[in-house]
């Protein structure tokens, strides 16, 4: 991966990191769904169907595979978020106050270099060569 796609990489976690936040409290949201799901049996069956392999399955036992299945499912979905954006804090964590505000500003309250430029006091060409400078210094922590 070359460091334009690498930078474009990172601007795109920086941009969805509070969306990331959001999916994984969701995903809590569905364990716990799927949890509390039941869907019972059903019609009532008064016989067991067995397969060419003999094997007996009923609707209970089915449903349960559903269940562990699915939550298996949500549980690694919601790991592999989380461990993106501890990634993310922790390469954070080497900015200066300054940067990481200039970051803040522009990827997680989404506001265009003119705002940023009056809200820092500076002109926005200074604020997007800044912001460049910001990004390449993350990329060779990224792991990316």
């Amino acid at each position: 991966m070359g460091t334009s796609d690498k930078f474009k990489k990172i601007e795109a976690m920086l941009y969805n990191y509070k969306q990331t936040e959001v999916e994984i409290k969701n995903i809590d949201l569905d364990i716990e769904e799927v949890r509390n799901e039941y869907r019972g049996v059903g019609a009532m069956v008064y016989g067991e169907r067995t397969s060419s392999t003999n094997k007996i399955s009923s609707s209970v036992e089915n449903e349960i595979e559903y269940k562990e299945n699915r939550i298996s499912y949500l549980t690694s979905l919601k790991r592999s978020k989380e461990i993106e954006l501890e990634r993310l804090n922790n390469v954070l964590s080497i900015l200066s106050e300054d940067e990481y505000k200039l970051i803040e500003l522009r990827y997680f309250k989404k506001l265009q270099y003119k705002q940023i430029a009056d809200i820092i006091c500076m002109n926005d060409i200074y604020i997007i060569d800044k912001k460049k400078k910001i990004i390449n210094k993350l990329i060779p922590l990224m792991n990316i």
